[in-house]
């Protein structure tokens, strides 16, 4: 048998599929950012189905706890860097495709891995960098699949880029409570504070380990439960140890089931196969995807796309724009910023200029129409917001 014929063979099921073109899998790119029970799942079926490449995206390593789901690793393969594991794993699965794993925060890679993606995925189990990776599909014009799920529950939605919906359009509604209103507030946050908040929880710390928790901006009860495990490894034994206790008294894992990771990640696979298809396979899901375990039904919630989003709203083109009184410092700006978009870490930036917190709008030199850039951890690309200075307000 020919390589060529024994290529052809191993597809052989799924190219005898009306509107099946193999070739557009070949050729395709995905990348996969996040590698934990629905992120190798994901993985593992596009790595069946004969993806040409697949880049793998994670910043944590293999946990005892993992390997009832996650069938990527074993035993083996704790203490591992997950993309690196399974990476390894999908080649020996099919050599045919290409597979790269970045072991770092997706939020910390080079914009040109993203540019040559046809699709991107989020199996992230963390609002804040679902955010900034929807914002960056929605900036790079690419389809963004994210997949969600606790316990019996799990979500999936199919976000096209100014076509349908983006994480943004309805997060009201869908992020929790509990991390919208930290989102909403802004961190300038002293250590004493972070004590006094624990405190009120029962958790004791001392003022020196939230000092040394402010060093690698752990600001907050938020931060607290959910810093990303790259963020973690930067603290001292001692220090570490701590955290993790706190972590688990603040935030047991959540609830996690095999059999759903399959269920929704299958369902997401098939999306994407869908996605590269164009329209001869059917559209892709619109709305948001909800499964409930426990009763064994699905619903699709519609959701619209808002003209009014931030991220993906006509009102980004036309302009944002933000009143501001010339008396107002920045730091009452950036409050009123982090209210506005939910982000609580913006910074502002006006010409070469990073603004300090003291300086008041009179004297910068900020006029009407002027240009503001606001960075955050929430958003790929700086937000721009055009000045409208409010009158009868001296300096």
């Amino acid at each position: 048998m020919t390589e060529e014929r024994r290529d052809l063979e191993r597809y052989d099921r799924q190219v005898r599929i009306e509107g099946w073109d193999q070739e557009n899998l070949t050729r395709a790119k995905i990348v996969v950012v996040g590698v934990g029970a629905t992120g190798c799942e994901v993985a593992k079926n596009l790595a069946l189905m004969g993806i040409g490449k697949l880049v793998l995206v994670d910043n944590d390593v293999v946990e005892l706890s993992n390997l009832s789901r996650q069938m990527l690793f074993l035993d083996d393969n704790l203490g591992e860097p997950k993309a690196i594991v399974a990476a390894d794993r999908l080649r020996k699965m099919n050599p045919l495709v290409k597979v790269e794993p970045i072991f770092d925060d997706v939020r910390n890679l080079d914009e040109s891995i993203f540019e040559e993606a046809d699709v991107l995925v989020s199996c992230l189990d963390n609002w804040p960098v679902r955010r900034w990776l929807n914002s960056l599909a929605v900036a790079l014009n690419k389809p963004l699949v994210d997949v969600a799920m606790e316990g019996f529950y799990a979500n999936l939605q199919i976000v096209i880029p100014k076509k349908t919906a983006c994480l943004e359009c309805h997060g009201e509604e869908l992020m929790p409570k509990e991390m919208q209103l930290a989102e909403c507030t802004l961190r300038r946050r002293k250590p004493e504070d972070l004590v006094q908040d624990l405190k009120q929880a029962g958790i004791e710390i001392s003022l020196k380990v939230a000092e040394k928790l402010f060093e690698h901006d752990i600001k907050t009860v938020y931060d607290l439960k959910y810093a990303q495990e790259s963020v973690l490894m930067r603290l001292d034994d001692k220090t570490l140890k701590i955290v993790r206790e706190i972590r688990e008294k603040l935030r047991p894992k959540l609830p996690a089931l095999q059999s759903v990771a399959a269920m929704i990640s299958g369902l997401a696979s098939t999306e994407i196969a869908k996605i590269l298809h164009g329209d001869k396979l059917g559209e892709p899901i619109k709305g948001l995807l909800v499964y409930d375990g426990l009763s064994g039904q699905f619903t699709i919630a519609e959701l619209e796309r808002s003209p009014d989003c931030f991220v993906c709203g006509d009102i980004v083109e036309e302009g944002l724009t933000i009143t501001v009184k010339p008396s107002e410092t920045i730091l009452e700006l950036k409050k009123k910023i982090a209210e506005m978009f939910s982000i609580p870490d913006p910074e502002v930036l006006y010409r070469e200029w990073r603004l300090s917190d003291d300086k008041r709008i009179s004297e910068l030199g900020i006029g009407e129409g002027d240009t503001l850039y606001i960075t955050t951890s929430r958003r790929f690309m700086p937000l721009q917001l055009r000045v409208r200075i409010s009158e009868g307000d001296g300096p």
